[in-house]
């Protein structure tokens, strides 16, 4: 088992690994700022590398079909992991739930995984009208926020 981990097992982990080997991306690196959290990637045997054109533009497509919270880190780990086809390792929630949509395999590293998948629609902020992109058809405003969509 090679599980892709995200930063937060390696800045946060309070407790010992289950396994001895993982990969995860270039991003999630360079997010590592203390020296405990670079200690614990050094005693791994930690496989950095970049997921294929095909898996990013796989999770980029999802995370703009449910308007995901998501960063280039974040989508570059979830790449890795359809790439790899091992489990993602991660607390972060949106994460968590954009891996649900794209049927990968996850797990929480200290607190609980998601029970149900979200999806989001994007509306004004300013009338509340669904938009696709700004502005807003019905009045012209240029702020769109996210909603949890509730019909689906």
């Amino acid at each position: 088992m090679r599980p892709v981990i995200d930063a937060n097992v390696l800045m946060h982990g309070r407790r010992n690994y289950d396994f001895r080997k993982a990969s995860t991306v270039p991003q999630v690196m360079d997010e590592l700022e203390s020296e405990d959290s670079k200690l614990k990637a050094d005693t791994l045997d930690l496989d950095v590398r970049r997921p294929s054109d095909g898996s990013v533009e796989q999770v980029e497509s999802k995370a703009d079909e449910i308007f995901a919270k998501v960063s280039e880190a974040d989508k570059a780990l979830l790449a890795l992991a359809l790439d790899t086809g091992e489990k993602l390792i991660t607390d972060d929630k949106d994460l968590q739930n954009l891996a649900s949509h794209l049927a990968i395999d996850f797990e929480a590293f200290m607190g609980d995984e998601i029970e149900d998948e979200l999806e989001w629609k994007k509306v004004c902020s300013n009338c509340g009208e669904e938009v696709s992109s700004p502005p807003c058809p019905r009045c012209g405003s240029d702020r769109v926020r996210r909603k949890l969509d509730q019909c689906s």
